[in-house]
């Protein structure tokens, strides 16, 4: 491929990358607005160590995501969304070009196969670049992953100078993260070279005392043996479970896992990505969380066993009808889930937008110009360029529908609002549900759990087991009257989204209803009701 291509290559992963936060639906959702309350709490006060969002005194606290936090806050302020939008963009944009150079530097400047492999992750990582700290974690994780290659190809220790820094941007931007700084180094050892190996360690032992550089020391490194492989989170967090073939994500990862295997067995590759790879696809395989890591970390050896791929070994003809097969399968797939499961999701702009699409895709199916012949490899390109366009807005619409599964945020949002209306934010103590507590939060109101799951366990705040009584009041397993009488909430914010204890308050006539709201999304009808417990209506 010729040199002149290459800035046209970058301009086209940018652009991916933009059309599709363009796509993507963005919710000022509840771990948004925590992360910008954070930040601003954190300007505005210092580093807290006892919660100071919750209704719950004493709750120890490590704001192991507080250089996240301001980063988003002062985007959000200066920009509002859209500013959330341009951090995304730029996030996004960062890791797919460093997956594309490291794809050129291991497959030896195959810029075909590099491309093609950055342009399938900038899809297959989309419904993920939203504004939260993991964001920061796998880029600074992935340029630590091309560093240790380029060391490891060039035996040049300049190479490993910036480790140490990398690391301290990830224990402050997103501290639960940080040993994996140091578990990514460890593939990097098993190489025969003595030399290269005291580098290294000497590398990680840099990393490790650049971890301790952060405002909780200790406790911010070691964050991640109290919140992660926990029973009740596991359980109950659905970013923890597993990923399943029954949703089309899940669908997507176990295919790739599948060329993955098959590529590293196939071919001779190093052992460092064999145990990188290995590593990564065990983490993605216990939670979906991981999956982002599992694109960026694990796939770019794929560009390795592939290096010796070329065009040149095919003919024009063929590589024009495979494309286009690979196309017309895209395109059919994408069309087929969203007219079957998710086309009530869309907008008004978006439904025309995809039905626009899908009839031009037919249309280059059926309409034969040259001798009758569909595959005539006179008009295989320009079928094949239209098929192109048509599969990258049918794919972005279907994934525009993957973020509205849960209740919408305007809901939780519309609710405060009524409430503000005529109490002061200090004079509200409210009960909301956990995937509220941060909008909550933003509006400067004490609420009883928000979505950090790991700091409401004993392990973490030092106290009780609150997300344990969450859950055990959620399920019925704690008598609701019980509950509300040991807290002196103000109000209660619910949706049927919880439905036993929105029906046990609903049929409470002592709990006072003073708002109630109902969205229709899709099948689902959404309500909302604030309540005020029987002590404050009497």
């Amino acid at each position: 491929m010729n040199k002149n291509l290459l800035p046209v290559q970058i301009c086209l992963l940018m652009a991916s990358v933009a059309c599709w936060q363009f796509f993507f639906n963005l919710h000022e959702n509840a771990d948004t607005y925590f992360a910008i309350n954070l930040g601003r709490y954190i300007l505005e006060n210092g580093f807290p160590h006892i919660d100071p969002f919750t209704i719950h005194e004493n709750l120890k606290l490590v704001t192991q995501q507080w250089l996240s936090g301001i980063f988003f806050f002062e985007f959000y302020k200066n920009f509002g969304v859209n500013g959330l939008r341009l951090a995304d963009f730029i996030c996004g944009v960062a890791m797919i070009l460093i997956y594309w150079r490291l794809c050129l530097l291991v497959s030896g400047g195959n810029k075909a196969l590099s491309f093609s492999l950055s342009f399938a992750v900038s899809l297959l990582v989309m419904h993920w670049i939203v504004p939260r700290p993991h964001l920061f974690s796998t880029l600074l994780l992935l340029t630590e992953v091309a560093l240790l290659e380029r060391f490891t190809r060039t035996k040049n220790f300049k190479f490993l100078l910036p480790l140490p820094l990398v690391s301290l941007l990830l224990i402050n931007f997103h501290a639960a993260m940080w040993l994996m700084s140091l578990v990514v180094c460890l593939p990097f050892l098993f190489v025969k070279d003595s030399r290269h190996i005291k580098f290294l360690l000497a590398a990680m032992v840099g990393i490790f005392l650049f971890g301790l550089i952060n405002p909780y020391g200790v406790e911010a490194m070691t964050y991640v043996f109290n919140s992660y492989g926990v029973e009740i989170i596991s359980e109950n967090v659905p970013e923890m479970f597993s990923p399943t073939a029954h949703t089309v994500s899940g669908k997507f990862f176990f295919l790739t896992e599948a060329l993955l295997i098959f590529s590293l067995t196939k071919f001779k590759v190093p052992c460092r990505y064999i145990f990188l790879s290995g590593g990564i696809t065990f983490l993605a395989i216990m939670n979906i969380r991981s999956l982002i890591l599992f694109y960026f970390l694990a796939t770019f050896p794929l560009a390795f066993a592939w290096k010796d791929f070329s065009i040149k070994n095919f003919s024009g003809r063929t590589l024009m009808t495979v494309l286009f097969l690979l196309l017309l399968i895209i395109n059919t797939a994408m069309i087929t889930l969203t007219l079957r499961y998710e086309l009530e999701k869309l907008s008004t702009p978006l439904e025309i937008l995809f039905f626009i699409a899908t009839l031009f895709a037919v249309y280059n199916l059926l309409i034969v110009k040259v001798e009758g012949r569909i595959l005539h490899p006179s008009i295989l390109p320009q079928k094949n360029l239209s098929l192109l366009a048509t599969a990258f807005i049918v794919t972005g619409v279907y994934f525009t529908t993957l973020n509205k599964d849960n209740p919408s945020e305007e809901t939780y949002t519309a609710a405060i609002k009524f409430l503000l209306r005529t109490e002061q934010p200090e004079n509200i103590s409210l009960y909301i549900e956990q995937s509220g507590g941060g909008t909550a939060g933003y509006f400067g109101i004490r609420y009883y759990i928000d979505s950090r799951s790991e700091v409401f366990i004993p392990a973490n705040n030092g106290q009780k087991n609150i997300l344990e009584e969450y859950i055990g009041l959620r399920d019925g397993k704690i008598y609701y009257k019980d509950f509300f009488s040991r807290y002196n909430f103000s109000h209660i914010i619910l949706t049927n989204e919880t439905p036993f204890i929105f029906n046990q308050l609903s049929d409470d006539k002592t709990f006072k209803v003073i708002y109630e709201s109902e969205r229709v999304e899709g099948y689902k009808v959404i309500r909302c009701k604030i309540f005020i417990p029987p002590k404050v209506s009497d």
